[in-house]
């Protein structure tokens, strides 16, 4: 791969609580960070094509168009063959649908000054144009913020469901990705991002999905949207 760091897939090892999950550094070659930086400068708030709910989504902004030529790069990479078989392996998951870059949810997602995303499960499957059901297995989320600041908050945190409380935080460095299994488990950055107004938190994200043949969830259980939990603070 070019634009991803191929020596961070050497000894990856995954980790297991609070939910399967593994956090990368340095994910992408620093050679193309300084444009890639760039790219992301120019997604200004008029091009971005949804805005999130206020009640659980505060300031929050996705993009998935005027993508410049690196973030191009860098999905048709996270959706192509080479990553994917590395996610199969890491997270014995078989048959995730690979080079589309159509699938829900692929973008960059920016936080304003005061903006939260709320505790959350996310929606178990959709129904796609071309494969039909599928079955939402991973998410990624590679953080693009610069000298990002502990006073900032921002932290995403994962709920353990076993112990009813927060059990991890992960700073949203620069540069840092990562990956975890979506089913049924509890995430966000519940507490409103403390920064300066001429900057957001932001990240690359991506979905990872399989194709669903009963209807159901992978429990056998009836299909779930997105559940909040406005209940849950860090």
């Amino acid at each position: 791969m070019k634009y991803i760091n191929d020596n961070n897939f050497k000894n990856l090892k995954l980790i297991y609580e609070p939910y399967e999950h593994i956090i990368i550094d340095n994910f992408i070659n620093e050679n193309y960070m300084e444009e890639l930086l760039g790219e992301l400068d120019n997604l200004t708030i008029d091009k971005s094509y949804y805005y999130g709910n206020q009640n659980f989504e505060k300031y929050k902004f996705a993009f998935r168009g005027h993508l410049g030529n690196i973030l191009n790069n860098i999905f048709i990479e996270l959706n192509g063959d080479e990553f994917i078989s590395i996610l199969e392996n890491v997270f014995n998951i078989k048959n995730i649908i690979r080079n589309n870059l159509e699938l829900e949810g692929a973008g960059v997602h920016k936080v304003m000054n005061s903006g939260f995303l709320s505790m959350h499960t996310d929606f178990e499957a959709y129904n796609d144009k071309l494969y039909g059901l599928l079955d939402r297995r991973l998410n990624i989320l590679i953080y693009m913020n610069p000298d990002w600041k502990l006073d900032y908050g921002g932290e995403l945190c994962l709920y353990d469901k076993k112990t009813l409380q927060i059990t991890k935080k992960v700073f949203p460095l620069l540069n840092r990705c990562i990956i975890f299994m979506t089913p049924n488990n509890i995430h966000g950055h519940p507490n409103p991002l403390n920064i300066p107004n001429n900057i957001c938190r932001q990240s690359i994200t991506n979905y990872y999905y399989t194709k669903n043949t009963t209807g159901l969830n992978l429990n056998g259980n009836c299909i779930k949207p997105v559940e909040w939990y406005y209940d849950i603070k860090s």
